[in-house]
This record gives C-alpha cells, structure tokens and sequence, in this order.
C-alpha cells in the first residue's frame, strides 16, 4: 500500500511537471492539463506492468 501511494505521488509530481512544461510552450490551459494527467496514467500503467512482471518472476 505504501508503494503504491509512492508511486501514485511520483506520478502526479511528473503529471504536473509535465503539465507545467507544456503551459510553457504555449498550449492552452485545457491541452496541459490533459498532456499532464495523460502522462501520470501512463507512469501509473507502466508501474502497474512492471509490478506484474515482476511477481510472474520474469525480472
């Protein structure tokens, strides 16, 4: 649980990272925001998928 509380923080820092950046460059309010949760659910997704491979044993 606490991993998995990490990991959710971890991704909406980047999500909001990501979203800043992308305000920087001009991008409507709307296209950040989107640009920044899109990339948290991929972080997450990808967390997710490693966690899965790992308890199959294929490190």
């Amino acid at each position: 649980m606490v991993l998995w509380g990490k990991r959710v923080g971890v991704a909406v820092a980047y999500g909001a990272l990501v979203g800043a950046v992308s305000r920087l460059w001009k991008d409507t309010w709307s296209d950040s925001l989107t640009f920044g949760i899109s990339m948290a659910v991929v972080m997450l997704g990808v967390a997710s998928a490693m966690d899965i491979r790992k308890r199959a044993g294929k490190d």
